[in-house]
């Protein structure tokens, strides 16, 4: 199945615009970006009388909750129904894996699901999909949809900070590659409208706990650089989070610390999970003549994502996925 567009953004902003209930769910353990892309969209529909549910798979990082306004959050538990609703709207991925928990019931409504993202890859058969893989981020896409459905829309001050947060963690804060012209000029739009910029760094990434320090030496403490120190592998096991009492949403960023190095060009990050779900795998890479598509490495475990940022989730043993990380990272 090809992963590209079939809807404009006019057709698919419409669709919104007569829909009387809608949900708006993101992939499980929501970022930045996810995070803000489902408020930014639901405060709008929600000023013009549309009945929304934003629905979100823990576990939710505790410094996005401050840029949700009084908007409601609806947190999925085992035993969550689906609401009849007239169009459902997937952003921020388009693959199956990262929404399992409600795969079985989303299949029940493909034919007025509708798919907002910027990924290279996906395999949810919606009926719906508005995809630009050039975006930096999904609010980049989101923040089009919000203009063309409410005049002054920045001025919403829930909206536009969303929308910084998303634009500006998926880009590392503006220092990814994968920012660009349009990226700036989002930005500067949404300051000029009054988002604090700094406050909202300050509530997105430095409001962790020390645990999630303790978390950080064992990551690094596990480092192996292969293949004359181009590549760099971390591992986290079950062991590591119990014993410094640190959580697996906790690892943000860690696979972002071992590019400081010159010579690092791709980074891959292992984490055992805590009970049975599957291993998780964060892989990055940086731009430039010796630049790995980290995509490619991920669809060796049934993953995907971007060229510079991908991941996966995988079920086995930990040292059989570890030693096949190496393979691929040394071949």
């Amino acid at each position: 199945m090809k992963y590209e567009s079939n809807t404009t953004l006019q057709v698919a902003a419409q669709k919104m615009r007569v829909a009387r209930k809608v949900v708006v769910t993101t992939h499980a353990k929501p970022d930045g970006d996810a995070f803000g892309s489902v408020i930014a969209l639901c405060e709008v529909l929600k000023r013009q009388q549309t009945d929304v549910t934003a629905l979100f798979m823990p576990p939710i990082p505790s410094g996005l909750k401050n840029i949700c306004g009084e908007l409601k959050l609806t947190t999925y538990q085992d035993g969550y129904e689906l609401p009849e609703a007239d169009l459902y709207v997937v952003v921020d991925t388009g693959a199956w894996s990262q929404v399992a928990p409600i795969r079985e019931q989303l299949e029940k409504y493909l034919d007025k699901t509708l798919i907002i993202d910027h990924h290279i890859s996906g395999d949810i058969p919606a009926a719906f999909k508005h995809i630009d893989s050039k975006a930096a981020a999904c609010c980049e896409i989101i923040a089009k949809f919000v203009d063309e459905l409410m005049a002054h829309v920045f001025e919403d001050k829930v909206v536009s900070n969303a929308l910084y947060v998303g634009i500006a963690t998926d880009t590392g804060w503006f220092k990814f590659s994968n920012t660009r012209p349009q990226t700036h000029e989002l930005a500067a739009r949404l300051i000029a409208a009054g988002v604090d910029h700094a406050a909202l760094y300050a509530q997105s990434e430095q409001t962790e706990r020390p645990e999630k320090l303790k978390l950080m030496i064992r990551a690094l403490s596990s480092l192996e650089l292969l293949n004359k120190d181009s590549a760099a592998v971390m591992v986290l096991r079950k062991a590591d989070f119990t014993e410094t009492g640190a959580l697996p949403e906790e690892t943000e960023r860690f696979v972002d610390i071992p590019q400081v190095v010159s010579s690092v060009q791709v980074v891959v990050l292992i984490c055992e999970p805590l009970d049975d779900s599957p291993i998780r795998i964060s892989f990055r890479s940086k731009p430039g003549k010796n630049a790995v598509n980290v995509a490619d490495l991920a669809a060796n475990f049934n993953g995907g994502g971007h060229t510079r940022a991908a991941g996966a989730k995988c079920d086995g043993d930990l040292d059989e996925v570890l030693a096949k990380v190496k393979n691929l990272l040394t071949a």
